[in-house]
């Protein structure tokens, strides 16, 4: 009978860590090295050994809870993973459980996570979470967007520190959502670059977008127009699709409010006058 036990990681692990990723997502050593060297802790991540090999783990990665004005401790679970050979053994059962256990005794007051696909949010739902995060998508004509005034030549870069304390100062006022430190944010600009997407920067703003659309837009509405012309250039196809939180003042009136993210409260915090309307914003999630 084959051994199996669940465990919080150490260093040391990071081979197999690396071999489950890579073959379940598909992703090169490089792709998958960046994550591991820059946002892994083995603290932050549980995993299941069958027979001494890890074929399952997930990543609760540090992320911030804004809640009544103040913020509360949480994790983000990413890169949840199980081998297919492995699969339908409840293995990821087993590690969402025990990530509950786990990050009730470090203070977590919630766990979030933003499912892979529209089908995957039943399958969450077994585990205590809830759809409770939402984003406005508004599609643009990027031909309309391309004929706007180009704004003045001139390259911005701004470091993760800059684009975390733009983003928190943007949700400060929208209760329930999702804030990250200056290192999450750093790396989610690597992510970015290394996954070849695409970044545009003003003084006062950025704008995270790849080939499907817009993933994440922080600025004033006087930074909006050069930030979309950028993605607007940068893509094909005849619309932009833009995700915003839903109380962005960026568009007003465009867009429709779509899930997107659950939460699974780990302590009575997390639910205290939590909005209950789709209005809270995870956002950057390094998808």
């Amino acid at each position: 009978m084959a051994q199996v036990e669940s465990l919080i990681t150490k260093y040391g692990m990071q081979g197999q860590l690396a071999e489950l990723w890579g073959a379940v997502f598909g992703d090169g050593k490089r792709e998958v090295a960046l994550f591991f060297r820059n946002a892994w802790r083995p603290e932050n991540t549980l995993a299941v050994r069958e027979d001494g090999r890890i074929v399952s783990a997930l990543h609760m990665l540090p992320c911030r809870m804004l809640l009544s004005g103040r913020t509360v401790q949480a994790h983000y679970i990413y890169a949840a993973a199980t081998l297919p050979d492995f699969r339908g053994r409840g293995y990821m059962a087993q590690l969402l459980h025990l990530a509950g256990e786990y990050g009730q005794r470090r203070g977590d007051c919630a766990s979030v996570l933003l499912p892979a696909s529209a089908s995957l949010y039943d399958f969450y739902h077994k585990f205590g979470y809830r759809t409770v995060f939402g984003v406005r998508e508004a599609i643009l004509s990027r031909e309309e967007l391309l004929h706007q005034e180009p704004a003045a030549a001139g390259r911005i870069v701004l470091t993760g520190r800059d684009c975390a304390h733009l983003r928190n100062n943007g949700l400060c006022h929208m209760n329930g959502s999702i804030l990250w430190d200056a290192r999450s944010v750093q790396f989610a600009l690597w992510t970015q670059q290394r996954w070849k997407r695409g970044t545009a920067f003003a003084r006062n703003g950025y704008c995270l977008y790849d080939e499907t659309g817009v993933q994440e837009l922080m600025a004033p509405p006087e930074a909006l127009l050069p930030l979309l012309r950028q993605a607007a250039a940068d893509g094909t196809g005849p619309e932009l699709r833009v995700r915003l939180p839903v109380n962005s003042p960026l568009l007003p009136g465009q867009g429709k409010i779509v899930p997107h993210g659950m939460m699974r409260p780990l302590h009575p915090a997390a639910i205290t006058n939590f909005p209950v309307d789709g209005t809270p914003y995870l956002g950057l999630t390094m998808e």
